[in-house]
């Protein structure tokens, strides 16, 4: 048991090596046999670069269009956690955490596969595979051989992170019980079921992600604002959108594409929302340019008014649902409830104002030609109107989309904050 004892520490020495959130006492002894501990240090290593693999931003838009979702995997004590990153509400750019399901040798459920690093498939075998796996008949002869228990076997097969290595004594072992031991006879096939065999699990649920690359931001005498990386911002009356902001370089002068990871049904995930030139405007400024920036503050009054109409919406929206349980019920409303729910208006609008306070205090400091892309619902008659791309002093920026031209031009600005702390 000293030996045990020792190898489950060496085990969490390598987890944490790799990462300090990563536990490696509990990708180990607590999930595995002491049979697998046997193992772990050789195997528990690959299985966590493996899962490093996964380690970073995701995005997907095949089960989610047009609004697309955003994930981060990132280490958990017991394995990997794929959490998906949510506004807390429509109106404001407050992020919250949905855990989708952890991946590792402990959670069998959940399978993911990586493919050149770009692209991911999870597999979701349901709640069949949520608990703890059984060894097959060959594994339980093996370890009952090798003179341990097997009732704590929890490893779904013997390439898991505890299986003993192909060369092992132990994998020489199991492969003569395989031979030796006899299987159960499959049950026939049930025909009214579909053909699948009775006691068959269904087929996995696949989800499909595409990695977000990350970008290295270092201003430079040409790009003197870096502003590659993850932003979040409000869309008008779609709400909270994430995006994706990179440098193109492709063509005869670079370009900062904006690309949607979470969208709407005007423009959905995975478009260009908007293009500006890499380079700045040279100061000072035209007139007119310096014009449109003169009606900042009005935009973003603008910007919280509709926020504002959206949270009185949603909280009207609350209260009727609120009220007419209570009626159906037989319950007349309460005055502490009519409280807490007046409250809790409050505390949005306060939230709206501070909002609005902290982006009229942005201060303009480059001005990027560029253009903003339209359409009607359902991205239908996509087109390109002008616009400009705002950098401010604290680092952060803002695109203005000018929705009709003329002397009636209509200017819509979308301020956006950086997502880093949110992932």
């Amino acid at each position: 048991m000293d030996s045990l004892a020792s190898l489950s520490m060496e085990v969490a020495g390598v987890a944490t090596a790799l990462s300090p959130a990563c536990n490696g006492m509990h990708w180990s002894s607590s999930h595995w046999s002491s049979a697998c501990v046997l193992c772990l240090p050789r195997q528990l290593y690959p299985v966590l670069q493996q899962h490093t693999a996964y380690i970073g931003v995701w995005h997907t838009t095949a089960d989610t269009a047009p609004r697309g979702a955003l994930y981060s995997f990132r280490w958990a004590q017991s394995g990997v956690d794929v959490v998906q990153l949510i506004p807390s509400k429509r109106y404001l750019t407050q992020i919250t955490h949905k855990r989708l399901c952890t991946l590792g040798p402990a959670h069998p459920r959940y399978q993911a596969e990586s493919i050149d690093g770009s692209k991911c498939v999870l597999r979701d075998y349901g709640i069949s595979r949520s608990g703890t796996f059984t060894c097959s008949a060959a594994e339980a002869a093996a370890s009952v051989a090798a003179g341990v228990a097997s009732s704590s076997w929890t490893s779904s097969s013997s390439e898991a992170a505890g299986g003993s290595p192909g060369s092992s004594w132990g994998a020489e072992l199991v492969r003569f019980m395989q031979s030796s031991v006899q299987r159960p006879r499959s049950s026939r096939k049930n025909r009214r079921s579909g053909g699948c065999s009775d006691g068959m699990p269904p087929p996995p649920v696949l989800h499909h992600f595409s990695r977000v690359l990350g970008s290295i931001r270092q201003p430079s005498r040409q790009h003197p604002h870096q502003l590659a990386g993850l932003w979040k911002g409000l869309y008008g009356p779609h709400g909270c959108e994430m995006l994706s902001l990179s440098y193109d370089f492709s063509g005869k002068s670079a370009h900062i594409l904006a690309t949607k990871l979470t969208g709407d049904p005007n423009v959905p995930a995975g478009e260009v929302t908007w293009t500006a030139a890499a380079a700045p405007l040279p100061t000072p400024w035209p007139q007119a340019e310096q014009d449109v920036v003169d009606l900042r503050p009005q935009m973003v009054a603008m910007t919280a008014a509709t926020a504002a109409h959206m949270a009185e919406h949603e909280a009207d929206a609350t209260a009727a649902g609120m009220i007419a349980h209570l009626i159906q019920q037989g319950e007349p409303p309460q005055q502490q409830q009519q409280t807490d729910f007046q409250e809790q208006q409050q505390t949005a609008a306060d939230k709206i104002v501070a909002w609005s306070s902290s982006m009229r205090a942005r201060k303009v400091v480059g001005i990027y030609r560029g253009k903003g892309r339209v359409a009607n619902n359902g991205y239908k008659h996509p087109k390109w109107v002008d616009g400009r791309l705002w950098a401010y002093e604290d680092g952060s920026c803002g695109f203005v989309f000018e929705l009709s031209g003329g002397e009636h031009a209509v200017h819509h600005l979308v301020d956006l904050e950086r997502l880093d702390a949110d992932l």
